[in-house]
């Protein structure tokens, strides 16, 4: 489990612009830059900088036709890294017990009444 690619592809998806271009690449399967210009009404450079961070993240993989280069939202991706932060969720919760969390409690609050 790659908690650095977790973090990257979650940071990437903590923008409400680039949601938005996640979900206009989704719901037409394709867009090129200049599409999403023109939906999202921002700047090219505005756009291409929001579509770098999601490419980085591992959000959106990309294909050239022609001249073109046109963006698609890897799923694979975005389901590998919810399995990975379950599991993580998972793995933790299993460790710890509500006895052992009671426990560190009680212990800390003895600690600090020594103080």
């Amino acid at each position: 489990m790659d908690h650095a690619a977790i973090a990257r592809l979650h940071d990437a998806l903590g923008s409400e612009v680039r949601l938005r271009i996640v979900e206009l690449v989704s719901a037409h399967k394709e867009m090129c830059v200049c599409e999403l210009v023109d939906q999202l009404r921002l700047s090219q450079a505005n756009v291409s900088r929001h579509v770098s961070v999601l490419r980085s993240g591992g959000v959106l993989t990309h294909r050239k036709v022609g001249t073109w280069v046109l963006l698609r939202v890897d799923e694979s991706a975005l389901r590998r890294a919810g399995k990975d932060l379950l599991n993580i969720v998972r793995t933790n919760h299993a460790a710890s017990r509500h006895e052992d969390a009671e426990a560190r409690l009680t212990d800390r609050c003895a600690a600090v009444r020594k103080v």
